[in-house]
């Protein structure tokens, strides 16, 4: 039978150190104010810990807590897990088959390459307005995860690793949450990552990923602040990069009413853009291919180019804008730049290219220089 079990240091309530000593599956612990230590650790299993207090960091457990391999689901609810050792604050084991669910919880870390909650086999993992502190949420090789993100927040902001790692198989979900750091899929990852109404600082995808991203935010200014490489498909809809976005390799995307400072893409990559806006930079390189309706290309003093193709690729564009700001357009080697322009800033445009053949544009004039 379940046990609902009152913990603390006044009258009527269990000691925590006899708590621990007794417990059993399906038992419901009520912490009180205060700092439960546990400096070995603890195993839980089919365990449910809540904190009786308004802020989940009136009710501190210092140490770390590991989930058994048979545990069924492991809850904690506000309170805060502070580890002040080089361990995992949570650690869910390659046998587990399990639910973990965090509610209203802080979780720290030691602040350095040691995952704050680390996740191996079969687990579906619930942040639920929960702080994650001075480390990673890492899914590693032989996970098969389900994550839901909700209201909750990494921060992590480390210049060598990642505050979210979604290595393994599953689906991540983040809604109305922040990463402060990057998100970062692997070679070996095959996932779908679902971004909504949320702030990351970077993401970086690899493997075999497929992210959908709505009204969200990517918010840092460096060149990649979006990566996606190897088989990775993405869709972005309503969204904001601060910095660059660069796709290589077999890289698939479909962005819709987004706005993008710059954007790079090389290699294979297959884009369609509708809607949107690319406010300093645009370059399309090797065998890459755009179509792009209904979108802005901006230049500025920053860049030569406000628009540049090279190698073979091929770019189509359909009702578009184009301001060049005095930057120039490029079309060199063998690449096909075909579109039709609704609006321009510029009376004309001077087109670098060695080609004329393979550049038309339709509805503003221009002229082809040899640069």
């Amino acid at each position: 039978m379940p046990r609902i079990v009152k913990v603390g240091a006044g009258g009527g309530e269990v000691h925590w150190h006899d708590a621990l000593k007794d417990l059993r599956a399906d038992d419901v612990l009520f912490l009180e104010p205060g700092f439960y230590t546990i400096p070995q650790g603890i195993t839980l299993t089919d365990i449910t810990i809540k904190g009786t207090e308004s802020s989940p960091e009136d009710t501190t457990i210092l140490g770390y807590i590991n989930l058994s391999s048979d545990s069924r689901y492991v809850t904690l609810e506000n309170l805060c897990v502070n580890t002040n050792q080089d361990k995992n604050s949570i650690f869910v084991p390659m046998e587990a088959n399990t639910y973990l669910t965090l509610r209203n919880c802080v979780i720290k870390g030691a602040g350095n390459d040691t995952a704050v909650i680390a996740i191996n086999g079969k687990v579906t993992l619930e942040l639920y307005s929960t702080k994650i502190i001075n480390g990673s949420v890492s899914m590693f090789e032989g996970a098969d995860f389900r994550l839901e993100m909700n209201d909750s927040y990494i921060e992590y902001p480390s210049e060598e690793f990642c505050s979210l790692a979604l290595e393994g198989q599953g689906t991540a979900i983040i809604n109305n949450s922040k990463i402060s750091g990057s998100v970062n899929t692997f070679k070996k990852t095959n996932v779908e990552l679902d971004i909504n109404n949320s702030e990351v600082d970077y993401l970086l995808l690899h493997g075999q990923t497929w992210m959908n991203m709505l009204n969200s935010k990517v918010l840092s200014r460096d060149d990649s602040c979006l990566y996606v490489s190897d088989d990775c498909w993405i869709n972005i809809i309503g969204s904001h990069f601060n910095g660059g976005v660069f796709l290589d390799k077999k890289t698939r995307a479909i962005v819709q009413n987004s706005q993008i400072n710059r954007m790079i893409a090389v290699d294979e990559t297959d884009i369609q853009l509708n809607n949107s806006l690319i406010t300093a930079h645009a370059d399309f390189q090797n065998e890459s291919k755009c179509d792009a309706t209904r979108t802005t290309f901006n230049g500025n003093m920053e860049y030569e180019y406000f628009l540049a193709l090279s190698g073979n690729a091929q770019f189509k564009g359909h009702n578009l804008i184009l301001n060049s700001n005095t930057s120039n357009l490029a079309v060199q080697d063998d690449a096909i730049f075909k579109v039709n322009v609704l609006s321009s800033e510029d009376e004309s445009l001077e087109v670098e290219c060695n080609k004329k053949p393979n550049v038309s544009i339709l509805g503003m004039r221009w002229t082809a220089i040899k640069k």
